[in-house]
């Protein structure tokens, strides 16, 4: 009779591939970027599912429809979306950070929109079931403007939005 051992290599070698799976994601995508800088790919072959349309949008209405396409959009409160510090200031517009969170299962995609920036769709980001939340990044804010966040999950969209000043516009 054999006696089985609990074994925390077995919980060590899950961590070290999605290690793994993220490091090789990480090259790739950066020596990708390389390769499209240096000129010898272009970016647009590269970038074929890119939402050119979506981030020259010039309203909020037209940027989410480029990127989202048809669909209801429900206010929710099950979005958790914060700005800056403190949170409704910012003395510079080129900086501002947001961060993201969220319960709903199946987070897919996170969008970021400035209503008074000269091209609303601040970013887009299409999330994998690895990424965890919350996601945090650094936005440009052009002037005092509404700052909304677009989650996708599970096929519906949740929209909340905060408002923000800004001292020195971020876009120029």
């Amino acid at each position: 009779m054999h006696w089985h051992r609990w074994n925390n290599n077995d919980m060590t070698n899950e961590t070290n591939q999605q290690r793994r799976s993220l490091i090789k994601g990480a090259i790739s995508a950066s020596t990708l970027a390389l390769v499209a800088s240096s000129g010898l790919l272009l970016p647009r072959r590269i970038l074929a599912h890119w939402p050119g349309d979506a981030f020259t949008a010039a309203t909020v209405e037209d940027a989410l429809q480029a990127l989202l396409g048809q669909a209801e959009i429900a206010d929710d409160k099950q979005i958790r979306f914060d700005l800056g510090a403190p949170p409704t200031y910012a003395v510079n517009g080129a900086s501002v950070p947001v961060e993201v969170s969220s319960e709903l299962p199946n987070v897919e995609r996170i969008a970021i929109l400035v209503d008074k920036n000269p091209n609303p769709l601040a970013m887009s980001v299409e999330l994998t079931p690895d990424v965890a939340l919350p996601f945090k990044s650094m936005i440009k804010v052009a002037e005092d403007s509404e700052i909304i966040a677009v989650v996708r999950a599970d096929g519906q969209l949740y929209r909340t939005s905060r408002d923000i000043a800004v001292d020195i516009g971020g876009c120029a």
